[in-house]
């Protein structure tokens, strides 16, 4: 998650809760994997179903685990991330770890993803930025999926809602790399700010935002994927970052996940 120089275009991405990148560019989703710049440290304990996304050939072997994006285990064997993270990779060539805080252990349970579904209207520039892992055998029962929010589900996504995104992505902008799971407390914004600092790029009928006008609280580089939560739901996939101002310190974009909940489901089916 940097500024928007997106990761499966312009950036590979692997992201979980974002880095800041450039000042005059529109929104990079989290780039290779770096966690929440402003947060604090968090757990799996707490978030059973954060995960990590990682390169399985790299998965044991590399300092951070091969890390590159996070998700959410949304049931025993399917993940919801972004598509900018697994786009142009060989499901093969991807696992999934949960219960692993500290990426520098080799705790948790490892499964290799069996098949990817990406977005089939997924764009380059982040729009329809959404993907669901099918895994090659469920997890254990100690890893509690989290409920994805619906189109009934309105209240998650009003303005001034408290959420928490979760992610394992850079620490600050000198790019130092977290290697223990953190979180943020954030707040929903009013669509129109984010419409108004990023005109043409957001998207409310298939985006939501949110900040911490305090502490300026983000996702960054390597959050890619990972949760938005409001009301014990997953209420967005962290996608990109948006342009700040004076009076908004920059926001992080997030794909909507209630305006893809019928084709997330039909996926979870499968």
């Amino acid at each position: 998650m940097t500024r928007r120089q997106h990761t499966a275009v312009r950036l590979p991405v692997l992201a979980c809760l974002l880095a800041l990148v450039g000042v005059g560019l529109a929104v990079l989703p989290a780039a290779t994997a770096h966690a929440i710049i402003g947060g604090q440290k968090s757990s799996t304990e707490q978030a059973p179903w954060a995960v990590s996304i990682n390169l399985w050939r790299q998965t044991d072997s590399y300092p951070r685990s091969g890390q590159f994006c996070g998700g959410t285990l949304v049931t025993p064997t399917k993940v919801v991330t972004a598509a900018h993270c697994v786009v142009d990779e060989e499901p093969t060539d991807v696992g999934v770890v949960a219960g692993r805080t500290d990426l520098r252990r080799h705790d948790g349970t490892m499964r290799k993803v069996r098949k990817a579904w990406v977005h089939p209207r997924f764009g380059r520039h982040l729009e329809n930025d959404v993907a669901v892992l099918t895994l090659d055998k469920p997890m254990p029962p100690q890893y509690t999926p989290l409920p994805i929010a619906t189109t009934a589900d309105t209240g998650p996504y009003r303005p001034g809602t408290r959420a928490r995104v979760y992610g394992w992505g850079l620490l600050d902008n000198e790019d130092r790399a977290a290697n223990v799971l953190r979180s943020a407390k954030l707040r929903v914004l009013p669509d129109r700010t984010c419409q108004r600092l990023n005109p043409g790029d957001f998207d409310p009928t298939m985006h939501t935002c949110a900040n911490d006008t305090v502490t300026g609280a983000h996702h960054a580089e390597g959050d890619s994927g990972g949760p938005l939560v409001a009301d014990g739901k997953l209420i967005g996939i962290v996608s990109w970052l948006a342009h700040s101002s004076d009076s908004t310190p920059t926001p992080g974009v997030y794909t909507r996940v209630a305006a893809f909940s019928h084709e997330i489901a039909a996926q979870l089916r499968r």
